[in-house]
């Protein structure tokens, strides 16, 4: 049996949440802007290490509105810690396939934050 709430990216399992949910993941650990795809894969849009997910996979973040712009529905989280090994995976955990859409680093200097009260899309 298989489940998409666990994906694994590189070796790494993440926890799908849906993308608004990560003011409710209190540590720290690493974090993906995503969308999942009809084919069950995943574009990845952002992937970034932060000391507490809360705080820092919001509209606040540089990558926000490239994510939410190209569809964006889901946030993919790995807290430190939870991984015993590398390449330790739960059963069930899914493999998809992997694209990578991300936020170019002359973007994120061009595009102002979307503002922190808001919490747009």
């Amino acid at each position: 049996m298989t489940t998409d709430d666990s994906v694994v990216i590189g070796g790494v399992q993440f926890m799908s949440l849906y993308h608004h949910d990560g003011r409710f993941v209190r540590g720290g650990g690493l974090f993906a802007f995503a969308r999942r795809d009809p084919d069950g894969g995943r574009t990845i849009f952002c992937l970034d290490l932060a000391q507490d997910i809360s705080r820092q996979a919001d509209c606040g973040h540089a990558a926000w509105a490239h994510a939410v712009s190209h569809g964006m529905n889901e946030l993919l989280v790995h807290l430190a810690g939870s991984q015993q090994t590398p390449g330790e995976v739960e059963p069930g955990a899914t493999w998809p396939p992997i694209r990578y859409a991300l936020l170019e680093e002359s973007e994120a200097l061009a595009e102002p934050a979307a503002p922190a009260a808001g919490h747009a899309a």
